[in-house]
Order: C-alpha cells, then structure tokens, then sequence
C-alpha cells in the first residue's frame, strides 16, 4: 500500500509542477502590447528628421515595443505649431525644439526636459561665396550681412563682441527670405543661415560657398533638441529609455547608410526631391556625430554658454537650475550599458 501511495503521490507532484511551469511558460509568452507614443516635430516632414523614419522603418521603435507617430510641424491652417505648446497640452509625448526655446519655456515654468540632441554641432554660419575672399569675422568689417530676426541675430551679434567688432562697423540687414537669391545677386556680401540648408543651396546653385561655423568662434548652439515633460520622465521612465534607444538607433543608420535614410525621408513626403535630400543629409552628418561622440549626446559646457548668452542679452530674465532643464540619465545608460 505504502509504495502504491508513493506513486500516486510522485504522479500527482509531477502532474502539479508540469501544470505550473506549463502556466508559466503561457504567461510568459503572452506578448505585451505595444506602448503608443506620439512625436511633434519641429518642422514639415524632411531630411531634418530621418532619424525618425529610420527608427520606424527598420524597426528600432518596434523593437523597443513602442508604437510611434510621427506628427509634422511647420505651419498648419495658417499658424506655426509650437512643440513645446503641443506636447504640454497633450496633443504629444516627445517634441522637438531649439535649446533657447526650452529654456525660456522652463522659465515661464512650463515642465519640459531635453532628453537628446538630434544635432550636437550647431549648423548656424556666415555664409559667403568662396570668390568672396571673406575669410574671417574681421573681414566682414564695412560688408552687408543678411541675418534673420531673434535668435540669428542674437548669436551673430555674440560672436562679434567675442571677436571684438563692433555691430556699428558691420552693415546688417533683415534677412527677408530663406532663399540665397541675395548672396547668389550680390544684394549681400554674407548671410546668416545654416550650412546644411543655405550652404547646399548655393552648391546647388553652381556656386562655391565658405562657411564660418559660429560654433567655431565661441558661440555654440543646440538647434534640434527632443524633449518630453517632467511627468513623463517621472511616471514612464522606462518607456523614455526605450524611445532614446530607438532613436539612438535610428540616427546611427542615417550615418551608415545616408542614401537609405534620403529615401525613407521622401517615403514621408513626396513632393520633396531625392537628390536634395541625400545632399542635406551628407552635410548633416559631421554636426549629428562629431569626431570621438556618441550620437543624440549633450554637453554641460555647451548648455552653459547657451544659457549665459540669453541671459546676457536679456532674453532670459531669472535665474534657472539649469540641470533641470535637460538629463544625460537615459543617454548614460544607453551607452554605457549594453
């Protein structure tokens, strides 16, 4: 009796233990469903977000378990889309923004927090044409600079202090279009824009442009910053890790594979031009990953001269904690935990 009772009680432990691990195994294989997220861009879908397109198209979202929509900025029934605005009225979990835009929206008390950069160099320069013979901020005494409203100007005048020019020796004047009609007609000797927009334009325009990278001279800049909320990083900040990863990703294979990431760019738009495209992304290139960097990466000092700047100039009025304003937290673990 004692070994048949034996047995059946083996049977019943091994019946149990089986039925357990087999509950197990099924709970563990039930896939979790995808967290939906969704990103306010800063501008109309075009090569300035394809590490976005990458991060979707080959996969890094979905392989983070996030499902992500990309939502296009730039001018809607007439009016600009502010990100910063969208994202705190909950019309976006992530946006997109210049750093002097985060920071006088932290000092309005608005709760958002830079997570990444999506260009570590600023592409802003004085452009001119290499015929020009302007070689240096000191050449551009006596000339006709074109440099736009509000932040251009504010940058460029910080580079002529730093270099010790006078404004009053340099002749400025509005910049009324985002064309390069006025440099390419001898209207201006220099304008103010970007060396990944402005200074393609004018190789596409048979011309031979120079470049001065106001970074270069002393005054840095962080121009496409992602940002998500304080409540987002305190409530999910498993799901932020995630989409840093993915983006991470996605801005790694536009550097490996340009062309790849110009056609997935005109996938989201198709009234843009290839060739065009995979020529802004080349020149993007240099200022996403600078030498020995890791990408989407930010820096203390930069931050720093970004915000005395504003402050300088009197744009921002009140002391900030300027560490609250960004976090390398969720950068720091991803490369440095594989």
């Amino acid at each position: 009796m004692s070994r048949i009772y034996l047995s059946i009680k083996l049977g019943l432990t091994l019946l149990m233990a089986s039925l357990v691990f087999s509950g197990c195994a099924s709970a563990s294989s039930t896939p979790v469903a995808p967290t939906s997220l969704s990103v306010q861009l800063a501008w109309t879908h075009d090569y300035s977000s394809a590490g976005f397109y990458s991060a979707e198209i080959n996969g890094h979202f979905k392989e983070q378990n996030l499902n992500v929509e990309l939502i296009a900025g730039g001018f809607v029934d007439g009016s600009y889309v502010e990100p910063i605005d969208a994202v705190l009225q909950g019309q976006g979990d992530f946006g997109a923004a210049s750093a002097q835009s985060l920071l006088e929206a932290r000092e309005a008390g608005k709760p958002i927090v830079a997570i990444a950069n999506l260009i570590q160099r600023s592409p802003s320069a004085i452009i001119t044409l290499a015929d020009a013979n302007i070689q240096t901020p000191q050449d551009l005494i006596g000339k006709t600079i074109a440099v736009a409203d509000g932040g251009a100007t504010l940058r460029f005048n910080s580079m002529l202090s730093l270099q010790g020019i006078d404004a009053a020796d340099v002749n400025i004047v509005p910049r009324v279009t985002w064309g390069v009609d006025p440099l390419l007609n001898g209207e201006v000797d220099a304008l103010v824009g970007w060396i990944i927009n402005e200074g393609v334009q004018v190789r596409e325009a048979g011309q031979e442009p120079n470049f001065m990278l106001l970074s270069d001279y002393g005054i840095p800049d962080y121009s496409a910053l992602i940002f998500t909320t304080e409540k987002m990083i305190q409530d999910k900040p498993e799901v932020v890790e995630h989409f840093v990863r993915a983006l991470t990703s996605g801005l790694q294979d536009v550097i490996n594979d340009p062309e790849q990431a110009a056609e997935y760019t005109v996938r989201y738009n198709d009234t843009l031009v290839l060739d065009e495209q995979l020529r802004r992304i080349q020149a993007s290139i240099p200022l996403v990953q600078p030498a020995q960097t890791q990408v989407a990466m930010m820096d203390t000092s930069t931050w720093e001269s970004i915000y005395h700047d504003l402050s300088n100039a009197g744009i921002l009025t009140e002391a900030l904690d300027l560490e609250k304003a960004y976090t390398m937290n969720f950068l720091n673990k991803i490369f440095t935990v594989k």
